[in-house]
Parts: C-alpha cells; structure tokens; sequence
C-alpha cells in the first residue's frame, strides 16, 4: 500500500492546488489559502472482522465509523490500534487513501475483557489522502524492542508546497499517568522510562537538523498538565529540563493542543497529543487544535473510546 515513486515538488503543488479536498472552509467552499490538515486517532481495536478482537464492529458500526472520518476532513491521520490494513481500508478504501502500516510482527494474543474474544493486534498506520504521495518510510522498532507487545513508532516523509515534512506516529505504553514517569515504581513507567528517550532523541536530532517535523499519537500520558516530567525532556535538551522549568524560547517542540480538554467525559485531561516543531510555528494556524467530538458522546455509546485530533498548517 506504500507509495513507491516520487512526485516531484513542483507537480505535486499543482496537484494540491488544484484539489477543492484540501480546502477546510467551513463554508465547503475552496479558498485560495488551502491548509493541510494533520489529525490522530486511536480508533480503539479496529479489526478486520465483525466477530474478531476486544471491539468487534458491525457494519453499522463501521459505516458510522467512516462517515465521522469523513467529518474530520483531514489530508493525513496518524491511527493507532489498527489490527492490519484490511482493517483500516473498512474505514478509508484505498481508492482516495494510501495506507502505512507498523510492520511490527504480530504480539501474543490475550482474552478481552468485555467481548471474551481473542485480541487483535494493536498496531500503528498512516492514512493520506490522494493525490499527495509520501517520499520515504521509516520503521522505528525501537520503540517496540522495549518489550513484547510494545508498538513501533512509524515516520512518513511527505512533501508539500516545496517543502519536507517529517510526520512521527506514536502510541506509547499505557498506565503510567503520574508527574514524573522517572520517579515511579510502576512497570508501566518503567517501560515508559526507556521509550521516552527514543522519542525525545528522535526530537532532537529533527531539530538540529532544522527539519519540519510533527510527533503525534496516543501518548498514554498527560503532557499538558503543568509539572509533567515527559514533556519537560522533549521541551529541553538533555539533562536541563530541571535547570530552567520554565523557559520554552528554546523549546524544539510546541503542544498544539496544549489548552485543550480532552473529550472523553471520563477522562478530561488529553493523553493525545500533536507536538509541532518550534521552526514550524509560522505555518501552524493558531487556535486550529481541535477534538473533533462523536455525534453521541455518551461513553457507552461512543465510536471508539478516543476522538480524533486535529491541527491545520497554513
């Protein structure tokens, strides 16, 4: 499903240009500044089945599942708790979507708790919207070689209106919600402990290198709450985080949905997050971060236990 040849830049701007798609009026109608539009979304152990797996979906479920990402209007999606691409085409069909798949091998499987089935695997993919066609692909087992059942991290380069964009999906290990994941005894946080400088040197080398670049995913952690120790590393070289608290002029990244709640009821402060490169901030939209809430939000009812996010660049 990944893209082989390259567009080149300028064929490929006129191709943008002249896609009314990429356009996020709310009028519907294209304007002659069209953003792109960068969303993730945990689409809750979407298999490929409607018997299969912790979630199993029935076509009503699915078809509901496909006209909300319709509503998001986004040119890419970083997804996570995808069990494979034929999973991921019931909700964006090939057709107008080049589909990335985590090429993690297979976990051990376990028994849901809710459902009594089999689990499906949890992986991480990206969707983008045709016509724009991704450069490279790279595999970040990294993050998954921590422990078995751990996901990789998945980067696509892309370009846009001449320029390179670095795109990083992330789902991180879930269960260490606390300040500071370093001082933990928790096993959830001792796994995050490794993962977290694989990402924060992903941040860095990015920066030094003054790539455009964007981490975004499920994070499994509170970034935006004021003391948290994770978001402190990434905003800081190494080792001064604690050295200046509350200095962000040199900060590599920026939390675009840093005053955002997040929409499920039960759990207001966000674990999803989109972090923009500081050397992007020209080209982010102020106030576009958005979670993009369910037609019916009450949670049992709810198309997945997460809602998509999204941010426009100009």
């Amino acid at each position: 499903m990944i893209p082989s040849a390259h567009t080149p830049i300028m064929a490929l701007c006129a191709l943008l240009f002249a896609t009314p798609a990429l356009s996020h009026s709310h009028q519907g109608h294209a304007t002659p500044n069209q953003a792109l539009r960068i969303a993730t979304w945990n689409i809750e152990h979407l298999s490929d089945s409607d018997k299969t797996g912790c979630k199993p979906r029935k076509a009503s479920e699915v078809n509901a599942l496909k006209q909300y990402a319709k509503t998001l209007n986004a040119d890419v999606i970083a997804l996570q708790e995808v069990a494979s691409a034929a999973a991921v085409r019931q909700v964006f069909s090939d057709k107008h979507w080049h589909i990335v798949m985590s090429d993690r091998a297979d976990s051990k499987t376990y028994t849901c708790r809710k459902s009594g089935n089999d689990s499906t695997q949890q992986k991480v993919a990206f969707v983008v919207k045709k016509p724009l066609t991704i450069d490279t692909v790279v595999q970040h087992s990294t993050f998954s070689a921590v422990k078995p059942g751990l996901r990789n991290g998945l980067e696509i380069q892309l370009s846009y209106q001449g320029e390179t964009l670095h795109l990083l999906n992330v789902h991180l290990k879930s269960g260490c919600f606390v300040d500071d994941y370093k001082r933990s005894d928790k096993e959830a946080c001792k796994i995050l402990s490794q993962q977290a400088p694989i990402l924060d040197n992903w941040v860095e080398n990015k920066a030094k290198a003054q790539a455009n670049f964007i981490v975004l995913g499920d994070f499994n952690h509170r970034l935006t709450a004021p003391y948290n120790r994770l978001s402190r590393d990434l905003y800081y070289p190494q080792g001064a985080a604690n050295a200046h608290p509350n200095n962000m002029d040199k900060a590599p990244v920026f939390n675009a949905n840093q005053m955002l709640t997040g929409c499920h009821p039960y759990y207001p402060a966000p674990i999803d997050h989109i972090l923009v490169a500081k050397s992007m901030k020209e080209d982010y939209q102020t106030g576009s971060a958005q979670f993009h809430y369910f037609a019916d939000m009450t949670p049992d009812n709810m198309l997945a236990d997460h809602c998509a996010l999204s941010i426009d660049l100009k």
